[in-house]
């Protein structure tokens, strides 16, 4: 009988939860004592809310000179840009002016910001970054789960562990190989209004999952909005009641669609997949209680 070792630590936000069915638990536990320092290790480096993080540096001194970069921030920074394009937009880091700007107005609604991605200016010759404003501040707050998990599957490959499922805060998923009583692993979207029911349901074996919304129910089981998901044409939150969850080989680029998605439309969902190798997705906006569901896959 095959042994399950679990265990999770706190992390971005979140909760991460590591399970390996395998009955060597030395292993395990070095297995998940690297992952754990490699989790933090990049939430040291891109935490918006660190004072000694690399993006706290970014963000004090980029709009006064410019800022040398190591190659992985650099390329981080680049892959931001790319996925800017690839969604019309949607994908912004540099919306938390605009999200603070909310939380300290009563009237959110009222409340309106821009985005200022074009004024980020990357030196590839140099490796380096300015701001052309002093409103400019960079945030991976939709980025950085997705890409400890992007690290940490490529980590995984090169184990000897067969089977893992790794939830990082329920919404950031990694499944390799299978459950030890099925072919995969499953995991559902859950219902707002019946908690009991899963909206839609993904198979994963070597492949990821991110699950965003505008939404959240609280610990007594009330609907609230996040002014953390902003629509950066119009500066304000995403209207409506909607999750959006993303499938793909890849938890970075899972992570970074799912946020995207929210604000994006059907035409653009549709487009953005088409760009992309084995990703699918699907939609559900609320209708007073009612969900209606849409499924996007590469056509």
């Amino acid at each position: 009988m095959i042994r399950v070792y679990h265990n999770s630590f706190f992390a971005m936000g979140s909760r991460f939860n590591a399970v390996f069915p395998s009955n060597d638990e030395e292993v395990c536990e070095h297995i998940f004592n690297s992952i754990q320092h490699e989790v933090l290790r990049i939430e040291s480096k891109l935490s918006y809310f660190y004072p000694g993080s690399e993006v706290n540096k970014i963000n004090k001194t980029a709009c006064k000179s410019s800022v040398k970069l190591d190659d992985e921030l650099f390329t981080i920074l680049e892959t931001c840009m790319n996925y800017s394009e690839i969604t019309f937009g949607a994908f912004d880091i540099t919306l938390r002016p605009v999200i603070e700007n909310i939380e300290q107005n009563d009237k959110a609604s009222a409340c309106a910001g821009q985005s200022h991605l074009h004024q980020i200016e990357l030196d590839r010759i140099n490796k380096s970054v300015r701001f052309s404003s002093d409103e400019v501040k960079i945030d991976f707050g939709g980025f950085g789960k997705g890409y400890a998990l992007e690290k940490i599957k490529l980590y995984l490959d090169n184990s000897p562990l067969e089977n893992v499922f790794i939830s990082f805060g329920e919404s950031s998923i990694y499944g390799k190989g299978r459950h030890p009583h099925g072919d995969c692993w499953t995991v559902g979207i859950k219902d707002f209004f019946n908690t009991n029911g899963s909206l839609h349901l993904f198979d994963l074996s070597d492949s990821a999952i991110s699950i965003s919304s505008n939404y959240y129910l609280n610990d007594s089981g009330e609907l609230h909005s996040k002014v953390n998901v902003i629509n950066p044409l119009t500066g304000k939150p995403a209207d409506g009641v909607s999750i959006a969850g993303v499938k793909s080989d890849s938890a970075l680029e899972a992570e970074i669609l799912s946020t995207a998605f929210l604000v994006m439309e059907d035409a653009q969902i549709q487009e953005t997949i088409n760009m992309l190798k084995r990703t699918e997705a699907v939609k559900i906006r609320y209708s007073g209680i009612t969900p209606v569901k849409k499924f996007y896959n590469r056509t």
